[in-house]
């Protein structure tokens, strides 16, 4: 058996989805039975921080849809999304009536019975639903793959007053002898509702799930609005579905940066009624038994390895690792996520050598991971501090050293000629992004805060900062 015939090739779970299928149906880690939580009715919001395993779950979800017949999944990336067509299709952001919850509403139903298509006993069910089916596929929505197109074509001049007497004719309120046209997308989404109140009992679940939100922040915070809008929209979609009983709902996913930015006061009761959170971090201080070396083992047994992670570690690693047990020297070098541990895997398939490594292997492969690490995270600050200071921030904590106070890095940031005003506010968003920690003595030992350990834990200013271990050495603190 080959370690380096392992497959740690893609980070990226669409990337595995279209070039390694295999790793999605075999090796994919169902961490605290998700797939299972996924499917009922009051679950569709899903949070994690960046490489915790969102997208790969919308790539599991469509690979099972393809081997069960009741079951009809699209993921839509909406990195592409153009939130400004809102307004056009008639959405305002805050307003109620005829504004942006009303519009994503709209475009939720059109997507969600786009996936009907493909369901012969709701096609074929002899219903006014079917009469809204046929209408939508002469405009070319039923046929839209993505919110991107739908937002694209309702936007479009003129739709509404083709569509207002299609849809008024359905709930018997068209007279020929009036020329009556929707401008309220409320109306439309009214008798969408009217039709699928007819639709007969669905046995089988049609899941649209939302990805590609992290890149609402590459245009800055001035959609935030929109989102908390989305999210009020499709709770209102999903409960309108599960009264009825019909299993399709939306399912969004939400980096966790992301999420503390939507302005909703009622988020915190959604994320706990409504959420499932990927948190992989092993509060047992037993990895070898957690799923997130659960990722490696199982990508290891596909490529021949029949044996636990435990023991494979053994085989493969030093027992220890500058006095420390060389499992814990290497996660705490990572954010304690499937995409970190992957790549650093995938560091050490670049040395070329058969294992057992050694302590240097080990060191070589972290300071490649290292760099790597760097980038992510600074790609994960994009929207959350200013260009000016993010194309800065190796260069200040290099400078300040692996640990520094609020003080220093105040004076830092006045040397680069910053706002030094704000140095509170970008040390929160480096702790939320697990750029630093906080860490402080307690009974004479040192005690640590980690954002990627403990979800609810907040950055203090009066504490001591710490740069993370896998950034020591692209920052040249090691």
């Amino acid at each position: 058996m080959d370690f380096n015939k392992i497959n740690f090739e893609y980070t990226d779970a669409q990337e595995e989805r279209i070039h390694a299928p295999e790793l999605i149906d075999t090796a994919y880690v169902d961490i605290n039975c998700i797939t299972e939580e996924i499917f009922k009715p009051n679950k569709y919001l899903v949070y994690g921080p960046k490489g915790a395993g969102k997208s790969a779950l919308a790539s599991k979800l469509k690979f099972m849809a393809k081997s069960r017949w009741d079951l009809f999944c699209e993921t839509d990336d909406l990195e592409e999304f153009e939130f400004n067509l809102l307004k056009k299709t008639g959405g305002s952001a805050g307003e109620k009536i005829g504004g942006s919850v009303t519009v994503w509403k709209l475009l939720l139903y059109i997507r969600i019975l786009s996936l009907y298509k493909d369901n012969r006993f709701l096609s074929d069910s002899g219903t006014s639903a079917v009469a809204l089916f046929d209408d939508l596929k002469r405009y070319g929505l039923l046929e839209s793959n993505s919110l991107v197109q739908v937002v694209q074509e309702t936007s479009r001049k003129g739709l509404y007053s083709k569509f207002s007497s299609m849809f008024l004719s359905l709930q018997g309120k068209y007279d020929k002898t009036v020329d009556l046209k929707v401008k309220d997308p409320a109306e439309l989404v009214e008798t969408i509702e009217f039709s699928l109140d007819e639709l007969p009992e669905i046995e089988s679940s049609h899941y649209l799930v939302l990805d590609g939100l992290d890149y609402l922040l590459r245009n800055g915070r001035n959609f935030a609005g929109y989102l908390a809008d989305l999210v009020a929209a499709i709770r209102q979609v999903n409960n309108f579905f599960s009264e009825r009983k019909n299993n399709s709902k939306v399912i969004v996913l939400f980096r966790d940066e992301i999420l503390e930015l939507v302005p909703d006061p009622n988020l915190t009761k959604r994320a706990s009624d409504n959420g499932i959170s990927l948190d992989w971090f092993d509060k047992e201080g037993r990895p070898f038994d957690s799923h997130l070396l659960q990722v490696i083992e199982n990508r290891a047994h596909m490529a021949g390895f029949n044996k636990d992670i435990k023991y494979l570690w053994k085989e493969w690693f030093p027992v220890e690792i500058m006095g420390r047990e060389s499992i814990t020297f290497v996660l705490d070098s990572t954010r304690y996520l499937p995409r970190d541990l992957i790549r650093f895997f995938r560091s050490m398939q670049s040395l070329n050598k058969t294992p057992p490594f050694s302590e240097s292997d080990v060191f070589t492969a972290l300071n490649n991971y290292s760099e790597w690490l760097a980038s992510e995270l600074s790609d994960a600050l994009v929207g959350l501090l200013d260009d000016d200071v993010r194309g800065n921030v190796e260069g200040i904590l290099s400078e300040i050293g692996p640990r520094f106070c609020t003080q220093d890095f105040e004076s830092c940031l006045d040397d680069y000629g910053l706002d030094d005003e704000h140095a509170e506010r970008i040390l929160h968003v480096l702790f939320n992004t697990s750029w630093i920690g906080n860490v402080w003595q307690k009974y004479d030992k040192p005690r640590y805060a980690w954002k990627h350990r403990r979800k609810k834990a907040v950055f203090s200013p009066r504490k001591t900062s710490v740069v993370h271990n896998g950034l020591l050495k692209a920052l040249n603190l090691r």
